[in-house]
């Protein structure tokens, strides 16, 4: 009796464990409900390109007319995004054996359950914003309000309060990688790389890149997270730059290679960016001085509007080359260059290798009188 007893307890055991190991027919599923979904369907897109901030489509939901729905998916954990509506997109970093569910907030938004990867994505967000509206914005805010004015005698203001900008703007970028190092190997990196920044934590970046393959192995993520080491270290401090070529306002195509002095600037720039705007009265001064000794700036322009970009080099006084190919970031002139902010700029050899970088203000006065009263 009682072996039949235990054969019993036995046979119990065997088919609860069966259940609760019982492998997925898929990788993951999204579940929930959505408010005010678009009439033309709601779409999940995957994130292929960051720098270039492409995304490409995967599928369209089907959501009932209460806004419920379900889909599973056999698809590679990665960073995706569900376009509800035209004004409303959700973040989803999806892994292995998740079932994520988002469901909306009393207030706007929506709370996504199911994947600790996508709270450790929100985090990090929400301390970029925190950082960005603290440090950032508002002395942003005040350059931009005086660049408006075009008033001669807010030059030296401007000048000023632009250095303030950049300092603010590029100890921003340092201070992510505090919100990046207790995110570990999950997959919610990913999209932090577009943010990584600097020779100084580069070694960290190589070493959690090689960590996040070990324990992701074979993913299309990885190898970008890889691809992004690699381009970080061509563009640091040694390394070599890639060539530029690009039209100059007229539509004359210029390469960089055919442009290098014995030192050249090559200058990331914006008619939009008060930052850049407000050191060209100083470019303008190295320039003159320097150039006929064989300093060179080559300068290319972050735009989508060729108009306020001519202008812009009129205003600016910027009589060297500039090129752009007028696709804002979306180019891969900007992803050979890791270039996702600006001002942004590299210091090269007549071979083209990188001496220096991130250079304004007296650091580049300095840097240029060190370089040419040898």
């Amino acid at each position: 009796m009682y072996t039949k007893k235990f054969q019993i307890i036995a046979l119990i055991l065997l088919i609860f464990f069966s259940c609760k190991n019982e492998t997925k027919d898929y990788v993951f599923s999204l579940s929930g409900t959505l408010n005010n979904p678009s009439s033309e369907g709601v779409v999940l897109y995957q994130a292929t390109d960051l720098s270039q901030k492409k995304f490409e489509p995967v599928d369209t939901l089907q959501v009932n007319p209460d806004g419920t729905f379900y889909e599973t998916y056999k698809l590679q954990p990665h960073y995706y995004n569900l376009k509800v509506n035209d004004s409303t997109t959700i973040d989803i970093i999806a892994d292995s054996l998740q079932d994520i569910i988002i469901t909306p907030k009393a207030t706007d938004g929506y709370d996504i359950t199911g994947s600790p990867d996508t709270k450790l994505f929100e985090d990090y967000e929400a301390f970029r914003a925190k950082v960005l509206q603290t440090k950032v914005y508002p002395l942003r805010g005040q350059l931009y309000q005086l660049l408006r004015q075009k008033k001669p005698e807010n030059a030296e203001k401007i000048a000023t309060l632009g250095k303030r900008v950049e300092h603010a703007e590029a100890s921003y970028r340092d201070t992510l990688i505090n919100a990046v190092k207790p995110m570990g190997t999950s997959l919610a990196i990913y999209p932090t790389t577009l943010r990584w920044n600097g020779d100084k934590d580069l070694e960290f970046y190589k070493s959690l890149a090689t960590q996040f393959a070990k324990e992701h192995p074979g993913l299309d993520i990885t190898k970008r997270i890889q691809k992004k080491v690699k381009i970080m270290e061509q563009v640091a401090v040694g390394g070599k730059v890639a060539n530029i070529l690009a039209p100059d306002s007229s539509g004359t195509l210029q390469p960089l290679d055919k442009n290098l002095g014995k030192y050249t600037l090559i200058d990331f720039w914006g008619s939009w960016c008060g930052p850049c705007r407000s050191e060209a009265t100083q470019l303008v001064q190295v320039y003159g001085q320097y150039h006929d000794q064989g300093f060179n700036i080559f300068g290319y322009a972050v735009e989508r509007d060729k108009n306020r970009w001519k202008s812009a080099i009129e205003q600016d006084q910027r009589t060297w080359v500039n090129v752009s190919t007028l696709d804002w970031y979306s180019n891969p002139i900007c992803a050979n260059y890791g270039i996702t902010a600006l001002p942004k700029n590299f210091l090269v050899n007549d071979d083209g290798v990188i001496i220096a970088k991130d250079l304004h203000g007296e650091a580049l006065d300095s840097k240029l009188a060190e370089l040419f009263s040898n």
